[in-house]
């Protein structure tokens, strides 16, 4: 089999848009063109790939999903014979697709990515914005080139980025606004305000470190509303004091007591396999955040 690489862009672009249309359009490539291209694509491979219906709209097998992952492994290859080609006649080019959290996306890709614009302005730069646990899935499907997480990163290569101190954020007429510093024994019993993928595992872990089990109220995909939710007395949060930019009016934090540290990292599927794009986007992070570590 010898697969073109508008056949392969187009089966990407089709699972990254959700639609033929879509696709076909960002592709300038007709849509009875669309059509042909996959039923070829699917007649060659002799199995379905996308299966379309009005409830569910447009969705791949299984096959179709493991396929997938090969394209777009494909599509990097393609990328990487392009730099190439560059760097022979003296140019830069190439594109990053990355994936981070909300607060990482404000804490750290806004500065990333306004130095890579300075230093290496061939260099195209995609974002997506999700949970951790999002971005996690989409570097093991290749989505994406690069994603910021936090741990546990099974089954990805990992770069540390930032270590960043954990806190207490509080409403400032807690009782425990009274200490200097809070121990977890003294989050026993207090209701907290936990987030999504990734941040509630350490919290879990480090309760069982003092064979605590931590009293979680409610679970949040966003820290701005786990800040809402203190400063209305509804509980507490465990965070890192690099998330915070700012804090609403009757808001403060404590120090955990002793310290303790959440790791931010930078991850790849394969550290032996990026682009050199995507060299340059973990180069300039870690230039501009390293003194974190």
């Amino acid at each position: 089999m010898i697969w073109n690489q508008t056949q392969v862009q187009l089966i990407v672009k089709i699972s990254e848009t959700g639609s033929f249309t879509k696709a076909g359009e960002e592709l300038h490539i007709t849509q009875p063109a669309v059509s042909r291209i996959v039923a070829a694509v699917e007649n060659e491979l002799g199995t379905k790939l996308i299966n379309r219906n009005r409830k569910n709209g447009l969705v791949f097998t299984e096959v179709g999903e493991r396929v997938l992952i090969l394209f777009r492994n494909v599509l990097s290859e393609f990328q990487k014979v392009e730099e190439l080609i560059a760097a022979e006649q003296g140019l830069e080019i190439g594109k990053i697709h990355v994936g981070a959290y909300p607060t990482a996306c404000t804490r750290f890709i806004p500065k990333i990515i306004r130095t890579m614009e300075e230093k290496h302005p061939g260099l195209e730069v995609k974002l997506s914005e999700g949970s951790v646990a999002q971005v996690k899935e989409w570097l093991r499907t290749r989505s994406i080139d690069v994603g910021i997480t936090i741990p546990p990163d099974h089954d990805l290569h990992v770069i540390p980025l930032v270590k960043d101190e954990l806190i207490v954020v509080i409403h400032s007429n807690h009782p425990l606004v009274l200490k200097e510093s809070i121990g977890i024994p003294d989050l026993d019993g207090e209701n907290l305000i936990l987030g999504r993928g990734g941040y509630d595992v350490q919290v879990h872990a480090i309760f069982k470190e003092f064979n605590l089990k931590p009293k979680v109220r409610f679970v949040v995909d966003h820290l701005d509303t786990a800040l809402s939710m203190v400063r209305e007395g509804l509980g507490s949060i465990v965070t890192t004091k690099g998330a915070l930019s700012s804090l609403p009016e009757q808001v403060t934090f404590r120090e955990l007591k002793p310290s303790m540290f959440r790791d931010i990292n930078i991850a790849v599927p394969d550290m032996e396999d990026i682009s050199k794009a995507t060299d340059v986007f973990i180069q300039t992070a870690r230039s501009l955040f390293s003194n974190n570590i």
